[in-house]
């Protein structure tokens, strides 16, 4: 989705008011140690993407999927707390940035060989 500086802040918006639903009015989703990374919002405001990011991998997929279920409730109470004339539709997604990170870096330690300490010349 293009970002533009309305995007960017809209997108703001929607994240810190799901990140307050999350934590205080949906009680039947268990969210655990997951996070919302980032959200991004089209050009025309409908619809938005809820990026999800989380330490253990298997635990946040879950969350994702528990929160596509009830996507509806969300919208609705996402609603109540920001002020559009349209409230976004919502696309909870898998983070997969820090996972990646994570094996590129264990890759990188593999086949680079370790930096052998400088000694300090004297004068």
């Amino acid at each position: 989705m293009k970002k533009t500086r309305r995007t960017s802040r809209v997108g703001e918006n929607v994240r810190d008011a799901l990140a307050q639903i999350l934590r205080t009015e949906l009680k039947d989703v268990d969210t655990g140690w997951s996070s919302i990374s980032e959200v991004e919002v089209s050009p025309d405001l409908h619809y938005a993407r809820v990026y999800m990011t989380g330490l253990k991998e298997e635990d946040t997929k879950k969350t994702v999927e528990e929160l596509r279920r009830v996507a509806g409730k969300i919208r609705h109470l996402l609603g109540k707390r920001i002020h559009l004339r349209y409230t976004p539709e919502l696309d909870f997604r898998y983070d997969e940035t820090a996972m990646r990170a994570l094996r590129i870096e264990t890759v990188l330690r593999e086949v680079m060989p370790p930096e052998e300490p400088k000694e300090e010349e004297e004068d």
